[in-house]
């Protein structure tokens, strides 16, 4: 038998699954955290101008953007704390039937399937924030492009955690 295609035991394909959510969520969390800085600095740089049109339109995208990275670390989380759910202690039974029946597979299949879902929430709430700016107030149009941007650069991060933690690694 060779080696490289000897399947692999239980515990590692857990901790595989494990590992790609438990990624998945400090990578969101991450972000959320940059985000934070961002917005503070933008605040700091506004000074007296904190409720200029434009800055409230890009505070309120990059607000939707770090409301979008923390939902993508929720549904890690829910997908980590689901696969934790399903398996038994290390070495045990129902963990090789866990194992077996493809639970972990699965569980990151569903996370990467709500991720893909969300990056596509977060291309529309880009488009529609700034729709509904330059209807309320086309004054905010920079401020809400610029939000936009960051909006998108979450969408462009929730694509390559999905893809290059939950989707590339469970492929042979």
């Amino acid at each position: 038998m060779n080696m490289s295609t000897a399947p692999l035991p239980p515990d590692v394909v857990i901790a595989r699954a494990l590992r790609a959510h438990t990624r998945t969520l400090f990578a969101m969390c991450g972000m959320a955290l940059v985000l934070t800085l961002i917005g503070t600095g933008a605040l700091q740089m506004a000074g007296q101008e904190w409720d200029d049109q434009r800055v409230l339109a890009g505070l309120s995208m990059l607000a939707a953007g770090q409301l979008l990275a923390i939902v993508a670390a929720v549904l890690a989380g829910v997908g980590w704390i689901g696969l934790v759910r399903r398996i038994g202690a290390p070495g045990s039974a129902e963990t090789v039937r866990a194992v077996t029946d493809g639970v972990p597979r699965r569980q990151v299949e569903v996370t990467a399937r709500r991720l893909a879902l969300l990056l596509r929430v977060a291309l529309a709430v880009a488009v529609a924030g700034v729709t509904a700016w330059v209807i309320a107030e086309p004054a905010g149009l920079i401020g809400a492009v610029v939000g936009a941007v960051l909006v998108v650069q979450v969408a462009v991060v929730i694509a390559i955690v999905r893809v290059s933690v939950l989707v590339r690694p469970r492929r042979p």
